[in-house]
């Protein structure tokens, strides 16, 4: 993957933020997960508060996140997180799980992909991932339930996971296409 700019929608548990970021070459996803770096650099920042989603408070040229803040970031495809890969022996293949997950103030619901049977143990404690991919996603503020976002890919904090549910039958959104 080339190091390319990306477009990205951030959502912190006050903020909501605009922009865009140059991943390393191995992807966003890796990027975020890297132990080395405690911060994101966000270019061409859009800053809004969660409780007035469509007033602009501020724009930056650049704007500094500490990573450990993030709860989750939208992207616009699959495609521009980058590998997501579990490192496992053995042959697996990756099984789409319908989930809700609840967060700080926030609720997701999407598809995770583990490699078999639904782990719960395993996808929030086995690993020392900071994010979690979730696709075909949607977003809602709890608090705030005018603040909605969907998105084919979103990357989470799973440090700040309340619980996950794995969503029953007839509560899994019908998906165009």
């Amino acid at each position: 993957m080339a190091n390319r700019s990306i477009s990205i929608e951030i959502y912190t548990a006050s903020h909501r933020v605009l922009g865009r970021i140059h991943p390393s070459a191995s992807g966003l996803f890796s990027y975020l997960n890297m132990p080395t770096s405690s911060y994101i650099e966000i270019e061409g920042a859009h800053l809004m508060r969660l409780h007035q989603p469509g007033k602009l408070v501020a724009r930056y040229p650049t704007l500094w996140l500490v990573k450990s803040e993030i709860v989750v970031i939208l992207l616009s495809g699959r495609n521009e997180m980058g590998p997501t890969g579990f490192t496992r022996g053995g042959y697996t293949t990756n099984v789409p799980h319908w989930v809700r997950v609840i967060m700080g103030g926030y609720e997701l619901v999407g598809i995770i992909e583990t490699p078999g049977k639904f782990n719960f143990g395993s996808l929030m404690f086995e690993s020392e991932r900071f994010f979690m991919p979730l696709y075909s996603a949607s977003l809602t503020a709890i608090l705030f339930p005018n603040v909605e976002a969907e998105s084919a890919a979103m990357i989470f904090n799973r440090r700040m996971v309340d619980a996950v549910a794995m969503l029953p039958k007839d509560e899994i959104p019908k998906i165009p296409g």
